[in-house]
C-alpha cells in the first residue's frame, strides 16, 4: 500500500495504533500539515488499498488529499496490514475471536484518538466508512456513544446493518450453513478466512487473473450485484493484488446470524453462560442505532446484493441525525461500484467531497 501511493507521487507515513485490548492496527496516512483529518475504513476482507486502488484521478484518498484533507486510511484487525497483537500470536485462536463488534469498540475509538492527537488543530474528524467500515461505526455510536462528539461527519458508503431484505440467494444459502460450517473450520484449528499465506495468495491470483478470470468476476457479480460495465475487468491482478486481505471466521458468522434476525443484534454464542459473560444477558441485545447521532451521509445502490434499500431505509429511519442521504440512480450500482467503479468519481465522490465541504463551511 504504501509503494502504490508513492508510485503517484504523494507522500505516505505509515503508523501504528495500539487498540485498548492489544492489537496493534496500521493506519497508512497521506499527510497534509494543517489539513481537516478524514479517517477512512474498509470493508470486510478488505484494506486501506480499497481507497486508493484506482489511482489519483478516481480514488477518494487522493481526490480529498488534493483539496487539502489529512487522509489516515485504517486497517482493522486482521487483516494483512494489522496481524500483530501485544498477548497472542495470529496463529491461537484468541487472536481471531472479533467480528465487527470489536472494530466499533476497540479499533475506531483508538483510530479516531491517535488521529485526534496528531492533529492539535481538530476536534473532529470526518469519517468514510465502506461496508463494514459502516457496521463497526454504528456499533461505536452503538456501545460508545461519547465518539459521536468526536466525528464531524460519518459517510456511509453501502451501509449495512439490517438484513431483512436481502434477496442474495449466494448468501441467503451460505448464511443457513455458516454455523455449522465455522464450528467445523474452528475443529480443525482454522479461525481465519481466507488464510493469509503465500502459498494461498498465489493460487487466488493465478486462478482468478488467468485461468478462471471471467468464472472469479461472475461469481462476484452474483454476490455483490451484476454491473459489468462499471468494472474493468483488466485490472483483476491489480485487485487480488490487495484483496482479499483477511478477516475472522467469527467475522462471517456475525454477519450470517444478522440475516432475517429481525434486528442489528450482539453476536449470538449459542450458550447462555457465555451469553452472560459476555452481554450480561441470556441471549444477545439490539445495538441502539438511535446513539447514533453525529452527522450521517448515506449513500446506496439499488442492485446492491448484500445490502437492500428497504433495508438501508430502515437504517435511515432509525438514525437521528441523516443531513444526506442519496439512493445513487443507477439501476446497476451494486455493492463494489463504491470503491472499484469506473466512474465512481462522477457518479459518487464529487458529491461525497460536496457534502464534507458543505459540513466544513457549516452550510449543512
Amino acid at each position: 500500500m504504501p509503494d502504490l501511493i508513492k508510485k503517484y507521487d504523494y507522500p505516505v507515513e505509515t503508523h501504528k495504533i495500539l487498540a485498548k485490548d492489544g492489537f496493534v492496527l496500521t493506519a497508512h496516512r497521506i499527510p497534509k500539515q494543517g489539513g481537516q483529518p478524514v479517517l477512512m475504513v474498509h470493508g470486510l476482507f478488505d484494506s486501506s488499498s480499497a481507497y486508493a486502488i484506482l489511482g489519483p484521478k478516481k480514488s477518494l484518498s487522493f481526490l480529498l488529499s488534493d483539496l487539502g484533507y489529512d487522509v489516515w486510511m485504517l486497517n482493522t484487525r486482521g487483516n494483512r496490514y494489522s496481524r500483530k497483537h501485544k498477548r497472542f500470536h495470529r496463529y491461537q485462536p484468541q487472536f481471531w475471536d472479533f467480528s465487527f463488534h470489536e472494530l466499533g469498540i476497540y479499533d475506531i475509538p483508538a483510530a479516531i484518538d491517535y488521529v485526534l492527537g496528531r492533529s492539535k488543530d481538530f476536534q473532529q474528524v470526518h469519517y468514510i466508512g465502506h461496508s463494514q467500515g459502516t457496521t463497526s461505526f454504528f456499533v461505536m455510536g452503538s456501545e460508545r456513544p461519547s465518539y459521536m462528539k468526536k466525528v464531524k461527519l460519518m459517510t456511509a458508503l453501502a451501509p449495512v446493518a439490517y438484513f431483512d431484505f436481502i434477496e442474495n440467494p449466494i448468501a441467503l444459502t451460505f448464511a443457513k450453513y455458516v454455523p455449522t460450517l465455522a464450528k467445523l473450520a474452528k475443529t480443525f484449528g482454522i479461525h481465519e478466512l481466507p488464510p493469509e499465506n503465500e502459498v494461498w495468495r498465489k493460487l487466488v491470483y493465478q486462478i482468478c487473473s488467468f485461468a478462471f478470470r471471467n468464472t472469479c468476476i461472475y461469481f462476484m457479480f452474483e454476490i455483490m450485484g451484476i454491473d459489468y460495465q462499471q468494472f474493468n475487468s483488466s485490472l483483476t491482478p491489480l485487485f487480488l493484488g490487495h484483496t482479499p486481505a483477511g478477516s475472522s471466521v467469527k467475522s462471517i458468522e456475525h454477519y450470517a446470524q444478522q440475516i432475517h434476525s429481525g434486528g442489528f443484534y450482539k453476536f449470538n454464542y449459542n450458550n447462555i453462560w457465555e451469553n452472560r459473560r459476555r452481554h450480561g444477558s441470556d441471549i444477545p441485545t439490539q445495538y441502539n442505532v438511535a446513539s447514533v447521532d453525529c452527522k450521517v451521509a448515506l449513500y446506496y445502490g439499488k442492485n446492491d446484493r448484500l445490502t437492500s434499500v428497504k433495508d438501508v431505509q430502515r437504517l435511515r429511519d432509525a438514525l437521528p441525525n441523516v443531513v444526506h442521504e442519496n439512493l445513487l440512480e443507477s439501476e446497476r450500482f451494486n455493492h463494489i461500484n463504491f470503491i472499484w467503479g469506473n466512474d465512481v468519481k462522477t457518479m459518487l465522490y464529487d458529491e461525497v467531497i460536496e457534502v464534507m465541504q458543505k459540513v466544513d463551511s457549516g452550510e449543512l
